[in-house]
């Protein structure tokens, strides 16, 4: 007598399963890692775009280029008072290193995390050619960005 094989056994099925979850399970964590990707690809622009604004600025005040030296900035803000160009400048800096007065999407602000080890900093180095250099470490300290110009 012959039987003929009308569907699937349950071994089958719980087979294709165990492929196709694992399939699911492959794309989760790739679209977890592109997210990841693309956040360290924003704060990298971020960091990109505020270096040339702060090398802009020093660029801009040649003249008082050594003012613009030892600012350092942590997550902590201080308040400064805007009287002269260069605190004018650096209490931008500091706005904008903190994300104050952006614009908001959805009334979401979403400020860039900030750890211990964070820290950008301006340097002036004064003589024959005055130059300007920004250091940028985020990411505890992993991530760097180091700008440096001619300013005079």
């Amino acid at each position: 007598m012959v039987k003929s094989n009308r569907g699937i056994s349950l071994i089958e099925s719980l087979v294709c399963i165990v492929i196709i979850g694992i399939g699911f399970i492959a794309i989760m964590q790739l679209s977890a890692f592109t997210i990841n990707s693309m956040d360290r690809a924003t704060e990298k622009n971020k960091l990109n775009y505020l270096s040339e604004m702060v090398m802009e600025d020093m660029i801009g005040d040649p003249d008082n280029a050594s003012k613009y030296d030892n600012f350092s900035k942590t997550c902590s803000s201080g308040n400064q008072s805007a009287s002269d160009l260069h605190t004018r400048m650096k209490k931008k800096w500091d706005d904008m290193l903190q994300e104050k007065n952006l614009i908001k999407v959805d009334n979401k602000d979403r400020k860039p995390r900030c750890d211990s080890y964070d820290n950008k900093k301006t340097f002036i180095n004064s003589g024959s050619n005055t130059t300007g250099r920004v250091n940028f470490l985020t990411g505890t300290g992993k991530r760097k960005k180091y700008l440096g110009v001619v300013i005079k």
